[in-house]
Order: structure tokens, then sequence, then C-alpha cells
């Protein structure tokens, strides 16, 4: 992504990585990071943790493998391109909304790869964010055209969920859910407008259900 990217997602990455952290990995836990890259280094550099990155394609294997961290290419929509070694910690932040699938199928394949006893971590926009609301009211369009990526091409948001949803995905792949909240998430907006925009509605927050994610951890049965 660009820096600007970056930029407008501190807060989010920040308390991210804050909620990983306290999950009480030992530095030798096995780590993927799937579709991201920038929390795998964080925990790389700052744990010590042995990490991976993986993605569907390879635009940022270049630059992950310049952090001396391994890169993989891997689909979560497909039963055959999964990961052959298994992780304590499978990070997924942003990319569960993206892939036109029912989540708990998603889940099922990442718990192939996944210790027993192991977490996944994940973020995701939140369905009934107040930003949702507003584009419903304004006649915007809240999602991309729901469909299947073409070779290894990398889809826009397929799909948004409630917290209950996402519960209900993750206990219908068999995990066991560790937390889960609507939370802010700090992303400030890409353009000026946007971000006196999000000044403006700050208050709404208060309203967890409206807050604009979701953060969840859950567990593969031991």
């Amino acid at each position: 992504e660009s820096a600007s990217y970056y930029e407008n997602s501190m807060t989010r990455l920040w308390k991210a990585f804050d909620r990983i952290q306290r999950l009480n990995l030992p530095p030798s836990a096995k780590v993927i990071d799937i579709g991201g890259g920038i929390m795998g280094v964080l925990l790389a550099r700052i744990h010590g943790m042995q990490v991976t990155v993986g993605d569907v394609n390879r635009r940022a294997a270049e630059d992950i493998n310049g952090f001396g961290i391994p890169f993989i290419e891997l689909n979560l929509l497909s039963d055959t391109q999964l990961p052959q070694e298994q992780f304590d910690l499978v990070i997924l932040q942003e990319v569960i909304g993206h892939l036109p699938q029912p989540p708990y199928i998603v889940f099922r394949r990442i718990q192939s790869f996944l210790k027993k006893g192991g977490i996944l971590f994940l973020t995701t926009p939140n369905g009934s964010r107040f930003r949702n609301v507003l584009y419903l009211l304004t006649g915007r369009q809240v999602l991309d055209h729901f469909r299947y990526p073409e070779g290894t091409e990398a889809l826009g948001a397929q799909h948004e969920y409630t917290l209950n949803q996402m519960i209900w995905q993750l206990e219908r792949a068999g995990m066991r859910i560790l937390s889960a909240q609507q939370y802010t998430c700090g992303w400030r907006g890409k353009t000026l407008w946007a971000r006196v925009a999000h000044k403006l509605i700050a208050p709404v927050s208060l309203v967890p259900h409206l807050r604009n994610g979701l953060i969840l951890t859950a567990q593969k049965p031991t």
C-alpha cells in the first residue's frame, strides 16, 4: 500500500499490535500475516517472532523479503493453495471482507495450518458502521460488485459483517471466541473532506454498533 494508507491507518495498526501483544505469545511463536505484512514486520522486529507473510499475489514479496521475512503465495479461496506449515497465530487484518465466500468456510481452511490451541486474530469493517448508514441514505454504493477474482486479482470490499454475524461465522467454523467487539479503528479518510467528516461524526462512536470496525480473536480447539 501507499505511504498515505499506513499514515491514515496508524491508530488501527497500533491498536491491533497492542491487542496481539496481550495474547502473551512466546517470542518463539510462529506467525503468518495474511494479506498485510506490516503487523508481521512489527512482530518480527520488536518481539523477534518467527514471521511469514502470505498473499494471493507477489506484489509485496520484494518489500517483505527486504525485511528478512519469508513471503509465500496462498489463496484462502482454495483448498489446495494453502501453507504447509503450522502456525501459532494467524493474522487476518482487513481481509475477510474481500473474500466472496462465507467466512466460516475460509476459517475452516485457516484451521488446516493453525496449530491446536492456535489463535486467529482479525479485524474488519463493521457492517453497521455509521458511514454505511450515510452511504445508504444518500444512495451511494457501499460495496464493490460481488464476484470471484480473476486469477490472482485482489478484490475490493465484497461484504461487511456485523459483530454477531462474525461471531456466528467463527463458531460455525468450530472456533472458540476469546474476544469480540466493535471498536473505533482510527481511520482518518483519504481526502481532507473525509477527515473533516470523521471528526464531525466522532460522537457517533459512543454507540457500539455504529463504530467503524470489528476486532476479534478466536482459538482453534485443542
